[in-house]
C-alpha cells in the first residue's frame, strides 16, 4: 500500500502515550482529490472508448469482432486522404486485373492529360455525327428533358467538313448491286462489340464535343435510373448490384424518384471518421457487388460498365450546377454521395483507362498512319504533331493489361459472342434516355470502350502491322477511342481534385476547432 504524505505544515506522526490532539486536514484538500478522481476517470473511459488497447483493457468476449473495413471502402477513403508520395491502394497497390498500380496510372494521365485536352479541341476530334433520335426498343420512353442543359445545338452545314458532307448517303436500305431486293444495312459486323453507326449513312446528327459536355444536367428520377438499372440487370451476366433511387441519373441527387428532398449527404470533417462514414454507405455490405470468383471474363466486363458508370458521375460531379454561385464548379457532396456509396466503382474507373491505355497501345501503328486532315491546316498541323506524342508517351507504359489472357477456355468462342451481344445492347439501351445531351454521351463513349474492345479482342497484333488490309473501323469509332480516353483522364483529374477538397475541408476543421496552446 502506498504510504500517505504528511501534508505541508502538518506535525510528524504521534509518539506512543502522546496526547496532543491531531490537527484536522483543510476541507480544500479533499476537494481536490475529488476532483482529481472524477478527471481521471472521464480520460479512462475516452481513452478506452475508442482504443481499449491502449490502456491493456481487451474486449468482451461476447462483443463480436470489429471487421476491417472492406477493401473497396479503404480504397476510396485512400484516395480521399491520399498524401503527396504516399500510395493510395494499400497494401497491394495494383488495379485488379492489370498489370497496373494506381500511383503507376496518376502518373501516366499527368503525362498524356495535356495532349489529349488539346486533341478533343481540333476539328477531327470534336466533330461526330451521331444517331441521336432512334427509338428506345425497350420500353415506352417517358418523353425527353427539354431543360436547356439535357438539349445539344447541332452544327450548322457549313461547320462541317466538305469531304464529310459528300461522303454521308442518306439512305438505310441498300443492296450489292443495282437491281437487287433492299436489305436493312446491318447495325454492326461480327468483329463489333458496339452499335457503330457509320457517318456515312443514316439520319445522324452532326455536333460539337466541346460546346456539348458531359456536365450536370438535371435530367434525374424513375427514367434515369431505369438506364442502368437496365444495364446491370439484363447485361451484366446476371450481376445485379444495388442502385440507390439517385445513384443513376445525369442531374440532381437533391430530388428522389419521388419528387422528395433528398439532401445531398455530408462527408466527415475528421479523417479518423471517414472511413466508418463510407462503410455505412458502401453496397458490398449486403453482398450485392460483384462476387469474386466468376469468370475473368465476366469480371472485365462488369468492371468496363461500372468503370463508365462511375465516370458519368464523376463528370457530373466536377461540372455541377450550383444554383447559390450561378456557376459550375466542383460539388465534393456529390462526389462523395455518388461514388462513395459505391466505391468499387471508382477503382473501375482506373480499369477503364488501363483497358483503354492497351487498346491504344495496340493500335498505335494504324493510329499513327491514320488520316486525319479536315482541310483546316493549323488545325491538321497540331493533330500531326500531338498524335505521336499520344502514342509514344502510351507506348511507353509498357504492359499495363494482357488481353491475351482472356477468351482461352473451351467455350471462349461462345463467351465473346455473348459478351459482344450484351455491349451492344447496352449501345441500343443509351437510346432510351430522355436527355439528349446524356444519350450523345452514353452512345459516343459506350462506342469508345466498344471501340478498345473490338481492337483488343477481335483482331491479333499482327493485323495492325503492315498495309492494314482486314482492318475495319470507322472515323467515328476513332473519334469516340480518343474521346472516351479523355473522359477517363479527366475523372482521373477530377478524383485529384475531390481530394484536395477534401484535405482543405479537414484541414479547416482541424484550423477552427484547434486547442490554444498557452505559451
Amino acid at each position: 500500500m502506498a504510504k500517505t504524505r504528511t501534508p505541508p505544515g502538518s506535525t510528524t506522526a504521534r509518539q506512543p502515550g502522546d496526547d496532543t490532539p491531531k490537527p484536522a486536514r483543510p476541507r480544500w484538500i479533499w476537494t481536490v482529490i475529488r476532483i482529481t478522481a472524477l478527471v481521471a476517470a472521464a480520460a479512462t473511459a475516452y481513452i478506452a472508448r475508442d482504443s481499449p488497447r491502449v490502456l491493456g483493457f481487451s474486449s468482451s468476449s461476447q462483443d463480436p469482432p470489429k471487421q476491417p473495413p472492406s477493401q473497396n471502402v479503404g480504397f476510396m477513403a485512400q484516395v480521399l486522404q491520399k498524401s503527396k508520395g504516399q500510395n493510395i491502394c494499400k497494401p497491394e497497390g495494383f488495379v485488379m486485373d492489370t498489370y497496373s498500380d494506381f500511383d503507376g496510372i496518376e502518373a501516366l494521365n499527368r503525362r498524356v492529360a495535356v495532349p489529349l485536352r488539346k486533341l478533343i479541341k481540333t476539328k477531327f476530334f470534336r466533330t461526330l455525327r451521331v444517331e441521336l433520335y432512334k427509338p428506345c426498343q425497350f420500353w415506352k420512353s417517358e418523353g425527353s428533358c427539354f431543360q436547356r442543359d439535357c438539349i445539344v445545338q447541332p452544327l450548322e452545314d457549313d461547320q462541317i467538313p466538305a469531304a464529310w458532307r459528300k461522303q454521308t448517303v442518306d439512305q438505310t436500305n441498300f443492296g450489292p448491286f443495282l437491281g437487287s431486293f433492299p436489305r436493312q444495312r446491318p447495325e454492326f459486323t461480327d468483329k463489333d462489340f458496339a452499335i457503330v453507326n457509320d457517318e456515312t449513312y443514316g439520319e445522324g446528327v452532326w455536333l460539337d464535343l466541346v460546346e456539348n459536355p458531359e456536365r450536370f444536367t438535371g435530367y434525374a428520377g424513375a427514367g434515369a435510373n431505369a438506364i442502368w438499372m437496365s444495364i446491370y440487370e439484363h447485361n451484366c451476366f446476371g450481376v445485379p448490384p444495388y442502385i440507390q433511387d439517385t445513384a443513376g441519373g445525369w442531374g440532381s441527387q437533391l430530388v428522389n424518384v419521388d419528387g422528395k428532398s433528398m439532401p445531398f449527404v455530408q462527408p466527415p470533417r475528421k479523417q479518423r471518421d471517414l472511413t466508418p462514414f463510407l462503410e455505412s454507405l458502401a453496397e458490398e455490405d449486403a453482398g450485392l457487388t460483384l462476387p469474386a470468383d466468376v469468370p475473368k471474363e465476366y469480371r472485365i466486363f462488369y468492371r468496363a460498365v461500372s468503370g463508365l458508370h462511375a465516370s458519368t458521375s464523376t463528370h457530373i460531379c466536377a461540372d455541377y450546377f450550383n444554383a447559390t454561385s450561378n456557376k459550375w464548379e466542383p460539388n465534393l457532396n456529390c462526389f462523395i454521395a455518388r461514388i462513395g456509396a459505391f466505391p468499387d466503382r471508382l477503382q473501375n474507373i482506373y480499369f477503364n483507362f488501363v483497358l483503354l491505355t492497351r487498346a491504344i497501345q495496340k493500335m498505335e501503328p494504324y493510329l499513327a498512319a491514320y488520316d486525319y486532315s479536315t482541310n483546316a491546316k493549323k488545325e491538321d498541323r497540331a493533330v500531326a504533331r500531338l498524335i505521336p506524342k499520344l502514342l509514344k508517351t502510351v507506348k511507353k507504359a509498357g504492359l499495363v493489361f494482357d488481353d491475351s489472357e482472356l477468351f482461352l477456355a473451351a467455350n471462349g468462342r461462345a463467351l465473346k459472342a455473348e459478351f459482344k451481344d450484351n455491349f451492344r445492347n447496352i449501345s441500343r439501351i443509351m437510346d432510351c434516355t430522355g436527355c439528349e445531351k446524356c444519350r450523345l454521351w452514353g452512345k459516343t463513349q459506350t462506342l469508345g470502350i466498344g471501340t478498345a474492345l473490338k481492337a483488343l479482342f477481335s483482331y491479333p497484333d499482327r493485323a495492325f502491322r503492315g498495309r492494314f488490309t482486314s482492318l475495319d473501323f470507322k472515323r467515328n469509332e476513332i473519334v469516340a477511342l480518343i474521346t472516351t480516353y479523355f473522359q477517363f483522364s479527366r475523372s482521373i483529374e477530377d478524383i485529384g481534385i475531390f481530394r484536395a477538397m477534401y484535405q482543405n475541408l479537414v484541414t479547416d476543421w482541424r484550423a477552427s476547432n484547434a486547442v490554444p496552446t498557452i505559451a
